[in-house]
C-alpha cells in the first residue's frame, strides 16, 4: 500500500491506512490499545492523531512511514 500523504487530509490518510489493513475501527484501536471512539474520531476529523499513533500502527503491522522531499522541477 502507497499513499502519498500530502494529497488528502489528515483525517482522510488515517482511514486509508485502516481500510488498506482491512482492519475495523475496532480492531486497529485495539492493535494500538486506544479506543474506538479515538480511531472514529481521527478518522471524522474531529481530533487531531499524534506521530506517535502512527508510529504505533507502522510498528504494530509491518509498515513504512516514509517522508520524502518533493521534487523540484
Amino acid at each position: 500500500m502507497k499513499i502519498i500523504a500530502n494529497q488528502f487530509k489528515a483525517n482522510e490518510t488515517f482511514k486509508f491506512i485502516r481500510q488498506g489493513l482491512d482492519l475495523t475501527q475496532e480492531e486497529l484501536a485495539k492493535s494500538i490499545e486506544a479506543s474506538k471512539s479515538s480511531i472514529e474520531k481521527y478518522e471524522y476529523g474531529t481530533n487531531n492523531f499524534s506521530f506517535e499513533t502512527l508510529l504505533k500502527i507502522a510498528n504494530k503491522h509491518n509498515l513504512n512511514i516514509i517522508i520524502e522531499s518533493k521534487k523540484v522541477k
